[in-house]
């Protein structure tokens, strides 16, 4: 006789969807306070680097392609993980937020 595992693919998914719903409503959080940081810091940053001032353009640069080049995955890590060992502790969300909100200025 053929029993039905207690944990069938459609009874799980009824069962954690509150749990989903609830972090969709933190991942779309995240993303549109972190869309509205990169709005005005990457408006910030274009100013900057159009400066007439070489040292400011340059500076500008420099920190545009370094954010440019490395993964947010690896920024998100060094924020979350690293900072902590400089003093600066940083809850999740907020580390998502800024992490977004600079890597896609």
């Amino acid at each position: 006789m053929h029993t039905v595992p207690k944990w069938s693919g459609g009874q799980f998914a009824l069962e954690i969807t509150p749990v989903l719903l609830k972090a969709s409503l933190v991942t779309l959080q995240a993303v549109f306070i972190g869309y509205s940081m990169a709005l005005i810091l990457g408006l910030v940053l274009a100013i900057l680097r159009r400066s007439k001032k070489r040292f400011v353009s340059l500076a500008v640069g420099w920190f545009i392609e370094f954010i440019r080049s490395t993964p947010l995955l690896i920024q998100l890590y060094f924020m979350y993980f690293v900072f902590p060992s400089f003093g600066v502790r940083l809850p999740a969300l907020v580390t998502g937020i800024i992490g977004l909100g600079l890597h896609y200025s």
